[in-house]
């Protein structure tokens, strides 16, 4: 998680003042049922986040994975961590996010062998 969202959670726990294993989120009959979650919780933070009215919790997921394909989180790691069944799924999602392949595996390979670029010219020997 995020240092960002355990600081905005440790806000949250302090000003409810919530026990070790007290619920995080309940409604008034404690049930967290969809229309509820999106009438009263959803629509009211998309608002104040200033948010498009048709974000959806979706989006969420495909911001969370494009942000750290960007930012250079192997796919390997953002495919298990988005639940894929496998990596192929990711990376036809989201493989045009991920930075340039080849040029890295390129400079990898320049900074890896630059010493054997350092060995002599081999002189033309007369026959």
């Amino acid at each position: 998680m995020p240092q960002f969202l355990q600081d905005a959670f440790a806000t949250h726990v302090a000003e409810f003042a919530l026990a070790e294993r007290d619920v995080v989120c309940r409604t008034a009959r404690c049930t967290l049922r969809r229309d509820y979650y999106n009438r009263e919780i959803w629509k009211p933070a998309l608002a104040a986040a200033g948010l498009a009215n048709d974000t959806t919790f979706h989006d969420l997921r495909h911001t969370f994975a494009s942000t750290a394909l960007a930012e250079g989180v192997p796919i390997s790691e953002v495919s298990r961590w988005l639940g894929h069944r496998s990596i192929t799924t990711t990376v036809d999602l989201y493989g045009h996010l991920v930075p340039e392949a080849s040029s890295r595996a390129r400079d990898a390979l320049d900074r890896t062998f630059a010493s054997a670029r350092m060995c002599p010219q081999r002189v033309p020997t007369d026959s």
